[in-house]
């Protein structure tokens, strides 16, 4: 791909969702009711392609890069958390499908003429049992998140075996990935949260499902069958810009927030405009600061990830650590500032016309992530230290 090409990409993918702007923001207070986004919102964003963004162009995706995915993930989190969290579900889990099923699988996917979205917990809860041209798979998985206006969910299992166990001695038990048609799940409505309300993260599961083999694949380290350097990505690192650009967005619209109150409030005391208060002076501009510096963490761990696979190598286990560092980094930096904005925004942010509550509920929420768990420091540390290993979902993926 040319770079006017990406760069093209990157403009259209950004400009669709400042054109989303309007049916976004008129369904965030509907997808806090519903749990789940309104259907105006789902069909909005499915017709505007983001959906295909991260999604190889064999199957019809733009295969924008990750840096890029960041950007527009960025974008749309700082209008909506909920429309942000579904735009990286349903992108990233497509780009999965597209990467690394089997090439039978690809027009029962995306053969249709709208564009399909995809939902699924990257996670095996599941079992899968062999089977003659498959495998018949029984689980329940919890967060699935958009699952209830997903076409098709993408989501893991534990392989079961009558033999010895054929993984490594001590490491995690043989996996696969699954596609599945959404009629075909068990959907139960579970989602009652207080952050991410609007994401539908319900429950899902299989009852004696038979899956073709074709609509299978390995878990987490499949080989990449179609698409470019990209998906020679690890998972975790795949799936990294996803996490890091919904946090930095959240944040940064958590600013606008508090910039754009203080312009008016009163301090009640005082009776002084919060515009002179000088420990809001103090508190913006160093959220200011470690929001600008998790950015840039972030967008050189990308960088850096993407452009070992554009030179045909593993990650290096500092390259490694870097990404899931800085995503763990970003979620918990976006955390601070927004508990900073809320505070600071005083007693209005706590009613629900106000932003800010939700952007402090599912901020937080964000942060119970696997994604961005805190043992990524403890890795980080293991490293500096000449006694870290690598994580399972870190694997390299073998050629296909």
């Amino acid at each position: 791909m040319s770079e006017e090409t990406k760069a093209a990409r990157r403009q259209a993918a950004l400009d669709a969702v400042e054109h989303l702007r309007g049916v976004v923001v008129a369904g965030a207070e509907e997808a806090e009711r519903l749990r789940t986004l309104p259907r105006a919102t789902v069909e909005a964003m499915r017709a505007s392609r983001l959906f295909a963004l991260a999604a190889p162009e064999a199957v019809g995706g733009d295969e924008l890069g990750a840096v890029v995915q960041l950007e527009v993930f960025e974008a749309m989190t700082r209008i909506d958390t909920s429309a942000g969290w579904a735009l990286l579900i349903g992108s990233m889990t497509a780009a999965l499908a597209g990467a690394y099923l089997g090439e039978a699988a690809m027009p029962r996917i995306f053969g249709t003429e709208r564009w399909p979205i995809v939902a699924g917990l990257q996670a095996p809860n599941g079992v899968a049992v062999p089977a003659p041209g498959g495998y018949r798979v029984n689980g329940r998985w919890g967060w699935g998140s958009g699952v209830r206006h997903a076409d098709w969910v993408f989501t893991a299992a534990i392989l079961a075996s009558d033999g010895p166990p054929s993984g490594v001695a001590g490491g995690p038990p043989p996996m696969l990935s699954v596609a599945v048609p959404t009629k075909d799940l068990v959907l139960e409505d579970t989602w009652f949260a207080s952050g991410l309300r609007g994401s539908g993260s319900c429950h899902y599961g299989m009852v004696d499902l038979f899956v073709p083999l074709e609509q299978t694949c390995p878990f987490p380290a499949a080989p990449p069958l179609r698409g470019g350097p990209l998906y020679r990505m690890p998972l975790a690192a795949f799936l990294g810009a996803a996490h890091m650009g919904f946090a930095l967005g959240a944040a940064r619209r958590a600013l606008d927030e508090v910039v754009a109150t203080s312009q008016t409030r009163v301090r009640l005391w005082s009776q002084s405009p919060a515009l002179h208060h000088a420990p809001l002076h103090m508190d913006l501009g160093r959220a200011e600061a470690r929001l600008a510096a998790a950015r840039a963490y972030s967008i050189a761990a990308l960088s850096d990830a993407e452009r070992a696979m554009e030179e045909g190598r593993a990650l290096s286990a500092a390259e490694w650590s870097a990404v899931r560092l800085a995503t763990t980094y970003a979620t918990d930096v976006a955390a601070d500032v927004v508990t900073v904005a809320f505070r600071q925004a005083g007693g209005a942010a706590l009613f629900e016309t106000n932003a800010l509550q939700r952007y402090f509920r599912d901020i937080h929420a964000a942060t119970q992530h696997v994604a961005a768990t805190d043992d990524a420091y403890e890795h980080a540390g293991r490293l500096l230290l000449g006694i870290g290993a690598p994580h399972p979902m870190m694997a390299p993926r073998p050629e296909p």
